[in-house]
């Protein structure tokens, strides 16, 4: 079964924010701006995202599990646990086509200092976990914004 690992940004950074997330598969979002201004524009929106503190993998049925919880994070802090499936964000199931456009607005609205309530399935339970989300650190913004660079650099090799 192929697995695609997906950092989560804030609060989900799911994906939880943004159509930039680490370890884009090939059918990802394709920046199509300069690399300083594309550089410019992650680093402005990204600073006021809300980051809550997970590595998930995303299998090929679109089963969100969690890989690992941050030490320290919110996401410890509300008590998600590596093996937790996501279910929903703030009532809004994931996986499902019809909740794509609520999922991306709700990701936006997510802001240092806000809560965000995950319902997620352990051991067969489902279960709702609330995290007061913090901001970016500045290790996981820099992991981030480096990865989606490379891909700028490694496109414009290729058209060379």
């Amino acid at each position: 079964m192929k697995r695609r690992s997906w950092l989560v940004l804030p609060a989900l950074l799911a994906f939880v924010a943004l159509p930039v997330v680490a370890g884009h598969s090939g059918d990802h979002y394709k920046c199509t701006k300069s690399t300083q201004a594309c550089l410019d524009e992650m680093a402005a929106g990204m600073k006021n995202h809300g980051w809550l503190g997970i590595e998930m993998d995303k299998s090929e049925s679109g089963e969100l599990s969690i890989k690992r919880v941050v030490s320290g994070s919110p996401a410890e802090s509300a008590g998600f646990v590596v093996g937790d499936v996501l279910i929903a964000m703030n009532g809004i199931k994931y996986g499902d086509e019809k909740n794509k456009e609520a999922l991306m607005a709700a990701k936006k609205t997510m802001a240092p200092g806000k809560q965000a309530t995950y319902t997620i399935s352990r051991n067969g339970s489902e279960k709702k976990l609330t995290a007061t989300l913090a901001e970016v650190p500045s290790e996981v913004l820099a992991q981030w914004i480096g990865g989606h660079m490379l891909e700028h650099a490694t496109s414009q090799i290729a058209t060379k």
